[in-house]
Order: C-alpha cells, then sequence, then structure tokens
C-alpha cells in the first residue's frame, strides 16, 4: 500500500520507524523476553485460555496436559506452526506475561504495564509436574526441523531460560 518511490510513502515509512523505534524504548524488558513467552500475552486475550488460567492447579495441570498431547498430534502430522502454538499455550497456563492496562492493544505496549506471571502450584508434586510440563513443552521447539524458518526466531535463548526459570 505505501510502497513505491513517492514523497508521500517515503514519509509514512518514516513516521512508521520513528513509532516503532518510540515505543521499542517503552518495551525493552519485553522484546528480552523469548517469543515464546511473549506469545502467551496474546493467547491470555483469548476467553477460552482466561477461563484456563483461573482454574484450579490439578484442573489446569490437566489442561494443559490435553493442550500438550493436541500440540504432538500436530507435530507428528508436521503441522509445526499449530503445534508449536500449542506447546505455548500448555507452558503458558502456569508461566505467562499479561498487562494490567485494559486498553493495552490502543495504548501499546509498554513494560511499565506488562507482569510475568510464575504460577508454581500449591504443593510439591504439582511444582514438579508443572516445571516437569513447562519444560517439555518449550523444549518441544528444539526439536523442530531447522527447515521450518519462521519459528527459528521464536526460541532464541531458550535453554538459558529454562535454567533460570524463565525469569529476566
Amino acid at each position: 500500500m505505501f510502497g513505491g518511490n513517492n514523497e508521500f510513502s517515503n514519509m509514512i515509512q518514516q513516521a512508521v520507524k520513528m513509532k516503532s523505534a518510540q515505543m521499542e524504548q517503552e518495551r525493552r524488558w519485553f522484546e528480552k523476553v523469548p517469543n515464546f513467552i511473549q506469545h502467551t500475552l496474546f493467547h491470555g486475550e483469548k476467553d477460552d485460555f482466561k477461563a484456563w488460567r483461573v482454574l484450579p492447579i490439578d484442573e489446569r495441570i490437566a489442561k494443559a496436559d490435553e493442550i500438550k498431547s493436541e500440540g504432538n498430534a500436530l507435530f507428528s502430522e508436521r503441522n509445526y506452526v499449530d503445534a508449536t502454538e500449542k506447546y505455548e499455550q500448555a507452558g503458558g497456563l502456569f508461566h505467562y506475561v499479561y498487562s494490567v492496562e485494559p486498553e493495552w492493544k490502543k495504548k501499546g505496549l509498554k513494560d511499565d504495564v506488562l507482569r510475568l506471571q510464575h504460577d508454581p502450584g500449591d504443593t510439591e508434586e504439582q511444582q514438579k509436574q508443572i516445571e516437569k510440563l513447562r519444560i517439555s513443552c518449550f523444549s518441544e521447539h528444539c526439536y523442530l526441523p531447522a527447515e521450518v524458518e519462521e519459528l527459528g526466531h521464536c526460541y532464541k535463548g531458550l535453554w538459558r531460560n529454562i535454567g533460570a526459570g524463565f525469569k529476566e
């Protein structure tokens, strides 16, 4: 739409670059978080996902296992993009980014209204189950075939973040 080499399109392109650079300054933390954690912000905007995040821990673990199984089935079918989304969703029931600003989509994504939520579980057994599930979901991305270029950028820093409990 704004392609070409005319004065108006150049002005629009420059304005978009300036606004992007401006917004990037206001979300430095978010930009450092691995994409699979960033995506949990967007998954959390779906009504069903919001409901799953407030389930009691045991029910949430069961739901996460179900979603991960869906991801495994998609992976087996070589549907890597959808499988990746399922793995993000399953792990994102316990460790996710959310915004305290209800109008963040209109106002822009800024670090000062973002929070990183970590729900480790209530019991030692739940903690072990959740940790195992999160690590398996987020590490499934490491097994994606190298030819899946559109996913390659998503998992930069994966092992550093698994080892650090995804704390930035």
